[in-house]
């Protein structure tokens, strides 16, 4: 799928909106004006769950194919209204701003037919420092607060990403080449990422990333078409039309409590991946898998 200005939201597509320990200084990715993170913690009476479930990984990349594909999707949506495929994909990855109305009108309609449904299974590829601080927990980064019982930002579906396995096809699919800007999570010849997976929560407050490059009149216009009240006028890599760069469908999340047992995993360049920890929600804390 978050930075210093509005365009660095986008970058995190869906990447990252916090800077780790170790991370550098452009890594830094509020997506509002307002750039401070909630400090507390949720209250650990708001869930109960058997304390007999172990630390046992749960969200491999089987349970990440959950349901229908947005390629198969979009296939049913043109079908239904009888469009071409290749020129619908050239308009869903053109910026909005170059779309004529009825070219926008087109994709949005057809966009506004994928749906995040609760439950469902849902990534963001995070930094090496922001999977280490939200494993030690902390709650404060620089000037900062930092609340690891919270995620928000550009966030896409397990089963939309699942085929991503090795470093370019995630820095691809997800428009992560953030041109040297030093944003991105997943740098040129990284050995290895960082991923959230968990279900959709049942408060989960995400809209499809709909927008224009740097327009706001135009971003609002383009939202509306989806019945949203403000769009975003981000900068490049961001598209508008609610799919990043790579063709992969994103949503920009609010400020989100972790379902329990949220799992962050490790993605190497070779395919291979594992789980390194999960979210404990009787406790409000990340804890080693």
């Amino acid at each position: 799928m978050d930075g210093p200005e509005l365009a660095d939201e986008a970058r995190d597509s869906p990447a990252d909106e916090f800077t780790g320990p170790d991370t550098a200084a452009g890594e830094t990715v509020p997506p509002e004006d307002d750039n401070r993170i909630r400090q507390a913690l949720e209250p650990k009476a708001e869930l109960e769950v058997d304390e007999s479930e172990g630390a046992a990984e749960q969200y491999g990349n089987d349970a990440l194919r959950d349901g229908p594909g947005y390629q198969e999707e979009i296939d049913d949506q043109l079908g239904a209204r009888g469009l071409d495929h290749s020129e619908h994909d050239k308009f869903r990855l053109t910026r909005t701003n170059e779309l004529s109305e009825a070219q926008a009108r087109e994709v949005i309609g057809v966009r506004d037919a994928i749906k995040l449904d609760e439950g469902r299974m849902v990534t963001k590829v995070i930094t090496p420092g922001s999977a280490q601080a939200y494993m030690k927990n902390v709650t404060k980064l620089g000037k900062d607060n930092f609340n690891p019982g919270e995620f928000r930002g550009s966030i896409a579906r397990g089963c939309d990403t699942a085929d991503l396995r090795s470093m370019d096809q995630l820095r691809d699919g997800l428009a992560l080449d953030d041109g040297g800007a030093g944003w991105t999570p997943v740098p040129p010849g990284a050995s290895e990422a960082y991923q959230l997976r968990f279900p959709a929560p049942h408060d989960m407050r995400a809209e499809p990333s709909l927008g224009a490059v740097g327009d706001q009149r135009l971003a609002d216009h383009v939202a509306d078409m989806a019945g949203q009240s403000q769009g975003r006028a981000w900068r490049d890599p961001f598209l508008g039309t609610g799919y990043t760069g790579g063709g992969v469908p994103e949503w920009i999340a609010e400020s989100t409590g972790f379902p329990h047992h949220a799992e962050i995993w490790r993605m190497h360049a070779g395919g291979t991946e594992e789980a390194i920890g999960f979210f404990d929600k009787n406790e409000g804390l990340w804890k080693k898998i």
